[in-house]
């Protein structure tokens, strides 16, 4: 069949005369919800809050139609309109069909997923990924890294550039794969150090679903057993049949990791935290750090001795919030920037006069911006971000815990992420002007006030509001070397 799309400019382009609007197709946009309002999954479904917010800023201001798209999630079935600027696609990427994105629809779209994210996402091709790229680099940092994250206090105290995550181990339960799984490296790693503690985690799991944490090799070789077991269990044939009620099929892969033993905690309650950022990835391969960033935190002090309890050792919000003790110091167990600067500085002082004042932005960020585009580079050869047919972005939810010796670990990549009430209206903003925009222009001809319009609410954390927008990380612009 002859293939009848158009090759893709890089920036849509309008046709001379009366201006129309954009058009975006936002895949099961509540209908019903109203403009603006407090975003919840349970009646809103799949868009997320980021997406469903910006949705209602690009409507709300003039120069943009919102079209009819759905997808069912029982058949996949997809149905879009016949032409969009702009397609958002639900959690995970549902309802892209990367394979005829762009067929027949002129100027090509804009997406907000990348093709290929899952070699960042899910935790087990993460450190597939990371281990291809250091082989491919020699153990060396990638040449196109920007100079001031190729040094200094980017690199903190890791002689390894390459150590960004922990010993990671990762297991296929797929009963042709079991052979192959790294069981004599995993136990030789756990005999050095037998009371350390260990993470097993599904690799396409989240909201810390199925986590587990075990220490000593008679305890992960019996979660390993079972994840085999499940696997054999669950293999299905070319013609399965229909699964039973609430079957939950086992996870495919298992990542393994050393447990970090020494995390940094909160002052107050002496608890465990970690970071969440948010990364955009443009469609040129721009990599931009949103600048707040926010610290989840368990609900109960940190308890080493007790591998068993979920509250002290995991910072999901969805599982402290079930806590008796959310709440309890900080409004929904979250902690902002500001306020986790200043504990950091009056507790490190020397650290913060090393670091111009703030250990958080002298010491801190400066390696978790570098092990963001590290990442993004690693994985570069994965993500499709334009092709003749369409252009993407896509916002990430990096995670990272800081231990006691103020390093910074990366945990995991998120491809749909959560972001905090208190940053959402900026941060859609921002994600606006940084991925949209420049795609598809503003048309001021057709832009009108939003006074009297409702906008994503802009709240006030600690008595004052907290702006926030994206910073360039990659590539570096002309002129810093």
């Amino acid at each position: 069949m002859e293939d009848d799309r158009q090759p893709a400019n890089r920036r849509a382009e309008r046709r001379p005369g009366q201006p129309s609007p954009w058009q975006i197709a936002a895949v099961n946009y509540n209908e019903t919800r109203v403009p603006g309002s407090a975003y919840c999954e349970a009646t809103d479904g799949k868009l997320g809050s980021v997406y469903t917010a910006l949705t209602e800023t690009l409507v709300m201001r003039g120069d943009w139609n919102r079209l009819f798209a759905e997808r069912d999630r029982a058949t996949d079935v997809v149905q879009l309109p016949d032409t969009f600027n702009l397609l958002l696609g639900t959690a995970q990427g549902k309802g892209i069909a990367w394979n005829r994105l762009g067929y027949g629809v002129w100027p090509p779209p804009l997406a907000n997923y990348v093709h290929g994210f899952e070699s960042l996402t899910r935790k087990g091709r993460l450190v597939r990924t990371l281990a291809a790229a250091c082989e491919a680099y020699a153990g060396r940092l990638p040449p196109e890294m920007p100079r001031e994250l190729a040094s200094g206090a980017a690199l903190g105290s890791a002689t390894d550039p390459w150590d960004i995550c922990p010993v990671s181990f990762v297991f296929s339960a797929a009963p042709s794969r079991l052979a192959a799984n790294p069981y004599e490296q995993l136990r030789d790693a756990v005999a050095r150090d037998p009371s350390a503690m260990w993470i097993l985690k599904p690799t396409d799991g989240c909201k810390g679903e199925g986590i587990v944490i075990r220490r000593g090799w008679k305890e992960i070789a019996a979660e390993l057993f079972e994840h085999a077991a499940s696997g054999a269990n669950g293999e299905r044939s070319s013609a399965p049949p229909p699964p039973p009620r609430n079957f939950s099929p086992p996870p495919p892969c298992m990542c393994i990791q050393r447990y970090i033993g020494n995390p940094l905690l909160l002052e107050r309650g002496r608890r465990k935290f970690d970071i969440r950022c948010w990364v955009l990835i443009d469609a040129e391969y721009g990599i931009h750090l949103f600048d707040q960033g926010v610290l989840r935190v368990s609900s109960v002090p940190y308890d080493p001795s007790d591998v068993s309890n979920r509250y002290s050792h995991l910072t999901n919000h969805c599982i402290a919030a079930t806590h008796g003790d959310y709440g309890k110091y900080e409004p929904t167990n979250e902690l902002f920037y500001p306020a986790f600067d200043a504990e950091l500085n009056a507790r490190f002082p020397q650290a913060a006069a090393r670091a111009g004042g703030s250990v958080l932005h002298g010491l801190l960020l400066p390696q978790m911006k570098r092990m963001v585009v590290q990442t993004l580079l690693a994985a570069r050869g994965n993500l499709r971000v334009a092709t003749d047919y369409y252009s993407a972005f896509q916002l990430l939810g990096y995670d990272f815990l800081i231990d006691d010796e103020l390093r910074a670990w990366l945990c995991e990549i998120n491809a749909s992420p959560a972001v905090a009430d208190e940053l959402l209206a900026d941060l859609v903003d921002a994600l606006v002007q940084s991925a949209v925009d420049p795609y598809c222009p503003p048309i001021e001809a057709l832009i009108q006030s939003t006074r009297g319009g409702r906008t994503p609410a802009r709240r006030e954390v600690d008595g004052g509001r907290i702006t926030g927008r994206f910073e360039r990380l990659y590539p570096e612009r002309s002129g810093s070397r």
